[in-house]
């Protein structure tokens, strides 16, 4: 089984999230509404894939990439950013510090399952999602 962490503080994105991936019911979702215990979780749980919002209540999102790509632990788990904040300028600062990839919201959401499905290596990324946003 898979395992995403989502670092996000919106419970409304997380729940939109959770309804995405139940079309994939090999998928664990965690979630933290924080940075830093999102990045406690991480080193903990080695997720297969990081989604992480830019503006969390205790720390920025760029903070949180930050401490993730210099942690052994956690250096190689592909992260995706979801941010509304898409300024050509953020998202260079994001993919420079090492994001895989940055998606803007409000989200595409078979763009965010494909890009899911592709981290995780599963095979079948042909189907509309069925979430009502």
């Amino acid at each position: 089984m898979a395992t995403i962490l989502y670092i996000e503080d919106n419970l409304y994105n997380v729940q939109l999230v959770e309804r995405l991936l139940l079309q994939r019911p090999d998928i664990q979702l965690l979630t933290s509404v924080q940075g830093n215990p999102g990045i406690g979780i991480a080193q903990v749980r080695h997720p297969d894939l990081i989604l992480l919002d830019v503006h969390l209540p205790d720390i920025n999102g760029f903070d949180v990439l930050d401490r993730l790509r210099h942690d052994a632990a956690t250096a190689n788990i592909p992260i995706v950013v979801l941010s509304a904040d898409a300024t050509p300028g953020q998202v260079r600062r994001f993919r420079d510090a090492g994001a895989n990839e940055y998606l803007t919201k409000p989200l595409d959401l078979k763009l965010l399952l494909t890009l899911i499905d592709n981290y995780l290596g599963e095979s079948d990324t042909t189907e509309e999602p069925a979430v009502e946003t």
